[in-house]
C-alpha cells in the first residue's frame, strides 16, 4: 500500500528531477562544430569610476572581440582586500604584473549586471554593451577613511549553446580620502643665458622663444589656466636689455637684433599677471648642488647678490634644486624662500631634512606601457595620479615646457582641487634624509669649470675698472652667477660656447688688457726730471689708467704718480714719470699701470735710476759765487764811503 503523499526523501527529489528535465534538452542540443574550435573573448573596458562616502560604481562597455556570437553576457564587481597605503605601495601596485594576492569577489545585488535586454540574444562579433555595477563601501570591505584599493569587473558570456565562461576583465584604482587633495601646477619661466653684455647678445635665440616659441607658449598656459609660474629675474634682465634695441654676434661681427617688440610684448603680458599666483626663483636658475660643491663662494655670493637686485617686488621667493643632495638643500634653504626638488625620487610631497623644509615636484603619472594590469585610459590616469596624490598628501607639477603642463589643469579631476605652493607647505612633512654629495659632482659646473670663470670675473672686473663707459662692470656678478645655471647641465659645449663669446667681449684671445714699455736705465743730470713710459691699450674700448712707480730708496730719489690718462681703443700713450733727486748714485724703481680705482693691469718693470752729483756741485759753485758778490760789493761799498768822507774832510 503506497501512502497518499509523498514522503521526505520523495520531496527532496522532485526539485532535482525537475531540474534534470528541464535540462535535457539543453544536454541534448548540438554544440556548432565551428563554433566549439573557437574561444569567445570579449574587451572589458572601464569608463568611469564614482567612490562616495558610502558606494563604489563601475561603468565601463563590453565588447565582443572574437569571432563568434555571445550571448547571455554578465558583468560581477570585484575588489582586493589589501590596503594600497603608502606612495611606494601605489607605485608597486602599478607596476606589477598580476593584483595582490587575496582578489575576492562580492555577492550583492547591485554587484552584477546582465547586459541587453535579452539574454538570449546573440552579440555579434565588434559589437559593444554598457555596464554599471555598485555596491556599499560597508559591504565590499572598503572602510578604511583614506586608502587606496584594486577594484575590477569580470565577465562571462556563452557561445554556441556552451556554459557561461569566462571572457574578459578589466581593473583599476579606486581612492578614498576624507578632503579633497590639493594639487599645485607650477610654470616656471627660464632659458639659457644669451646676454654677454649690455645690448649684445651671443645669438638670437631669445627672440624665437618669446615669438611663437617655447616662452610664448608657457605663458599662454599661465594666462590661460590661472596656474602658479615661477620666472628667473636673469631671463627678465636680458629681455630687458633686449626692449630697447640690442644687436647679436655673427661670424663677422655683430649685427641688430630684431625681437626687440617681441620682447618688450613678452614683458609686457607676463607684468599683467597677478603677483599672488607667481614668485621669482633665484638669479640664472642656478644648479644648487654644484654650487654648494665649490670651495669658492664668489658665485654664490654673485647669485645672491643679483637675485637681490633683480627680482621684482611683491614675488615670493624660491629655490629650485635638481638632483638634490644634503649640502644643495642647505644653500637653497640659506638663498631661497619656498625650497622646490626636482628628480629627488622622493613619494611625498612635502618633506623635512633636519631643519629644513621642501616641496617635492612629482614626475609623470607611471602609466602603461609600464603596467600589465592598467590599460591606458583617461580613467587609469586620473585613478593612479589620484592614488598617489593621496598617498603623498597632495600633488606638484613643474613644467619647462608646454608638452610637460597636465591637460586638465583647468579641470581637475574629481577628488583634487588646485592648490598654491603656501598650501602645499601648509601639509604635514615626512621626514627625510636627503642624499650626501653627488662625487664626482654632475651638474652644470665643476672644480675645473670653476677656475676659468673665476679667471673670466678676474678679467672682466679688470675690464671694468679700466674701462668704465663699456658697460662691462654691470655684467660681472651677473655673468659669474649665468656660468652655473641648471641650463647647462649635460650642455658643456653650449656652456663653453657661451663663456668663449663673453671672453671674447672682455679681452683679446691671448694677451694682456694694457701693456707698459719703458728704457731698463734712465740717467738724472738735475734734481728734477721726468722719464717717459708707453702705455698701450688692447681692447676695443678705450681705458682710464694710471702709472704708479716706486723706488728701492725714496730717501735718494723719488718717483711721482702723473694723473691718470685716457688712452683710445687700440692706441699707445707716453707718460712722463717724475722724479726727485737728493743725492747721487744708481736706485732700482719698479713701475706698473693700474686702473683709476687701483686694479693692477700689468705686472712691475725694473728700471735702474742713476743720478749724478753735477746738479749739486753746480748749486754749491751759484750759492759760493753768490756769497762772493754779497762780500765784494759790501768792500766796495764802505770803501766808497770812505772815500766819499775824505774828500768832504
Amino acid at each position: 500500500m503506497t501512502s497518499p503523499r509523498p514522503g521526505p526523501r520523495r520531496a527532496r527529489l522532485a526539485p532535482l528531477l525537475a531540474a534534470l528535465a528541464l535540462a535535457a534538452p539543453l544536454a541534448a542540443a548540438p554544440v556548432d562544430p565551428a563554433v566549439a574550435a573557437e574561444e569567445p573573448t570579449a574587451q572589458v573596458t572601464l569608463t568611469r569610476a564614482d567612490v562616495t562616502a558610502t558606494s563604489v560604481t563601475l561603468t565601463g562597455m563590453v565588447t565582443n572581440t572574437g569571432t563568434v556570437p555571445l550571448t547571455d553576457i554578465r558583468v560581477a564587481l570585484w575588489r582586493s582586500p589589501d590596503l594600497l597605503l603608502s606612495p611606494e605601495a601605489v607605485a608597486g601596485a602599478v607596476t606589477a604584473g598580476t593584483t595582490t594576492p587575496g582578489t575576492a569577489r562580492v555577492v550583492e545585488e547591485s554587484n552584477r549586471d546582465r547586459l541587453g535586454d535579452d539574454p538570449t540574444q546573440e552579440v555579434p562579433p565588434g559589437a559593444t554593451l554598457p555596464f554599471t555595477v555598485s555596491g556599499t563601501r560597508e559591504a565590499l570591505g572598503l572602510v578604511h577613511a583614506s586608502a587606496t584599493w584594486w577594484a575590477g569587473v569580470d565577465a562571462t558570456a556563452r557561445a554556441g549553446g556552451r556554459a557561461l565562461q569566462p571572457v574578459g576583465t578589466a581593473r583599476t584604482l579606486v581612492s578614498a580620502s576624507e578632503t579633497p587633495l590639493p594639487v599645485a601646477t607650477v610654470v616656471e619661466l627660464s632659458a639659457p643665458p644669451r646676454q654677454v653684455k649690455k645690448d649684445l647678445f651671443i645669438d638670437d635665440g631669445l627672440r624665437t622663444e618669446v615669438d611663437g616659441g617655447r616662452l610664448d607658449a608657457l605663458l599662454d598656459a599661465v594666462e590661460g589656466s590661472g596656474t602658479t609660474w615661477v620666472v628667473d629675474p636673469s631671463l627678465l634682465a636680458e629681455l630687458e636689455d633686449m626692449a630697447d634695441g640690442y644687436r647679436i654676434r655673427t661670424a663677422d661681427g655683430t649685427e641688430a637684433g630684431t625681437g626687440a617688440d617681441a620682447a618688450a610684448a613678452w614683458l609686457g603680458r607676463l607684468r599683467a599677471l597677478p603677483t599672488g599666483s607667481g614668485a621669482v626663483e633665484l638669479f640664472g636658475s642656478p644648479d644648487l648642488p654644484a654650487l654648494a660643491a665649490l670651495p669658492d663662494e664668489v658665485l654664490r655670493t654673485a647669485v645672491s647678490a643679483e637675485t637681490d637686485a633683480n627680482a621684482p617686488d611683491g614675488l615670493a621667493r624660491v629655490a629650485v634644486l635638481d638632483h638634490p643632495d644634503a649640502s644643495g638643500l642647505a644653500l637653497a634653504a640659506q638663498l631661497g624662500g619656498h625650497v622646490v626638488l626636482l628628480d629627488s625620487g622622493n613619494p611625498h610631497v612635502h618633506v623635512r631634512a633636519g631643519e629644513v623644509d621642501a616641496l617635492v615636484a612629482s614626475e609623470e603619472t607611471p602609466l602603461v606601457p609600464s603596467s600589465a594590469l592598467l590599460p591606458d585610459t583617461a580613467l587609469n590616469r586620473a585613478a593612479v595620479r589620484l592614488a598617489l596624490a593621496r598617498a603623498a598628501g597632495g600633488e606638484l607639477r613643474w613644467a619647462d615646457s608646454p608638452e610637460a603642463i597636465p591637460a586638465d589643469t583647468t579641470a581637475l579631476p574629481p577628488g583634487l582641487v588646485p592648490a598654491t605652493l603656501a598650501d602645499l607647505a601648509a601639509l604635514p612633512a615626512h621626514d627625510w634624509a636627503p642624499p650626501p654629495a653627488q662625487t664626482p659632482a654632475i651638474g652644470a659646473l665643476d672644480a675645473g669649470g670653476l677656475g676659468r670663470v673665476l679667471e673670466l670675473r678676474d678679467r672682466m672686473a679688470a675690464y671694468a675698472a679700466a674701462a668704465p663707459a663699456s658697460g662691462v662692470g654691470e655684467y660681472v656678478d651677473a655673468q659669474t652667477a649665468r656660468a652655473a645655471s641648471r641650463w647647462w647641465t649635460g650642455e658643456a659645449d653650449a656652456q663653453s660656447a657661451w663663456l668663449t663669446s663673453v671672453e671674447q667681449r672682455v679681452a683679446l684671445p691671448q694677451g694682456d688688457l694694457v701693456t707698459l714699455d719703458a728704457s731698463p736705465r734712465f740717467t738724472m743730470t738735475g734734481g728734477t726730471s721726468e722719464f717717459p713710459v708707453t702705455v698701450t691699450n688692447r681692447i676695443q674700448d678705450p681705458i682710464t689708467v694710471r702709472v704708479v712707480a716706486s723706488t728701492d730708496n725714496p730717501q735718494r730719489i723719488r718717483l711721482l704718480s702723473p694723473d691718470p690718462v685716457e688712452i683710445p681703443s687700440g692706441s699707445a700713450s707716453t707718460v712722463l714719470v717724475p722724479a726727485e733727486s737728493a743725492g747721487g748714485g744708481v736706485v732700482s724703481a719698479r713701475v706698473h699701470v693700474e686702473t683709476a680705482d687701483g686694479h693692477r693691469l700689468t705686472p712691475d718693470r725694473e728700471i735702474a735710476v742713476e743720478t749724478t752729483n753735477v746738479g749739486t756741485i753746480g748749486w754749491v759753485i751759484v750759492i759760493a759765487s753768490g756769497l762772493v758778490l754779497v762780500v765784494t760789493t759790501a768792500h766796495r761799498i764802505r770803501q766808497v764811503r770812505r772815500q766819499e768822507k775824505g774828500e768832504d774832510g
